[in-house]
């Protein structure tokens, strides 16, 4: 028996999901593209049948640093918001540099080349977008976030570890672990301790069981989440499944698995979410969704 002997029916199984996952969101990337014709209606074709939905396609970085994280839970506003958006520029090429295939959703830091309408050349964006999907046909969301790391936070605030990319990603890295353990030991302080005073949040709900997003702006709302979402349950464990992290971002996907503070068996999720430091460091962007709990 070989040192890499694994169950074959589990490797199938997460390869179907992966390529399932990858699939939806390519689709959608490509139908984007092709909606440079005008005609957006195959492009929201590619979302699922049935919502809500999760977007955030429309992120806001303010005049003073701050953000602003506007969330699209209906058809009819994603409709609207492409309407818009490729009504302003088209779409030619999205390339990914650095791409996680999870059995429920693609997470790419890409470069996406746009061109406003009637402008005479494209321009190159790097963007990072989550693209979670189901086991049917279409995708449930799409998270996006640009690379503006020196707008984030007020234009006199010192930024960490300046001119060296490497401490500056590991500093991301140490405030992201600190997240998690605080996250274990249902610590609320720890948690808003490595969050920027500016920080918005579009993350599932686990607090209401919306099924969609959940909005968060400023640390007395991300205080008022965490302490309902220890009421409500107990975290038995967290692990990690994926982790990505640059001096811009840090993507992690969790297995949470939570027991009810007033007993019966326990809950797990798997989330996806993305970070985004501000200059100083701490989180003041974070962005993501997750699955349905169920008993594990």
């Amino acid at each position: 028996m070989g040192g890499t002997d694994v169950d074959p029916a589990v490797l199938q199984a997460v390869a179907s999901a992966s390529a399932h996952a990858y699939q939806e969101a390519i689709e959608h990337i490509e139908a984007e593209i092709k909606a440079a014709d005008g005609n957006y209606e195959p492009l929201i074709n590619t979302l699922s049948d049935e919502g809500p939905y999760a977007y955030t396609i429309l992120p806001q970085v303010t005049s003073d640093g701050g953000v602003k994280l506007p969330i699209l839970t209906t058809r009819e506003q994603i409709a609207d918001a492409y309407a818009m958006i490729r009504g302003a520029s088209d779409l030619l090429e999205v390339t990914g540099l650095t791409e996680v295939r999870g059995s429920w959703y693609l997470f790419q830091d890409n470069i996406s080349r746009g061109q406003p309408k009637g402008a005479p050349q494209a321009n190159d964006i790097r963007t990072v977008g989550l693209f979670p999907s189901g086991r049917d046909s279409g995708i449930t969301g799409e998270l996006v976030w640009f690379w503006p790391r020196e707008m984030l936070g007020p234009p006199d605030e010192p930024r960490s570890a300046a001119g060296d990319p490497l401490k500056s990603r590991a500093l991301v890295q140490a405030n992201f672990a600190r997240s998690l353990d605080a996250l274990r030991t249902h610590n609320v302080d720890g948690i808003l301790d490595v969050l920027h005073d500016g920080v918005a949040s579009a993350l599932r709900d686990y607090v209401n069981d919306t099924g969609t997003l959940t909005q968060l702006e400023g640390k007395d709302a991300h205080r008022a989440y965490y302490q309902s979402f220890f009421d409500k349950y107990q975290v038995q464990s967290i692990q990690p499944l994926a982790l990505l992290t640059d001096e811009w971002y840090v993507f992690a996907e969790l297995r949470m698995t939570v027991v009810p503070q007033g007993g019966g068996d326990a809950l797990a999720y798997h989330t996806a979410e993305y970070f985004i430091p501000s200059k100083d460091g701490r989180f003041i962007a974070r962005i993501g969704h997750g699955t349905e709990p169920v008993h594990g």
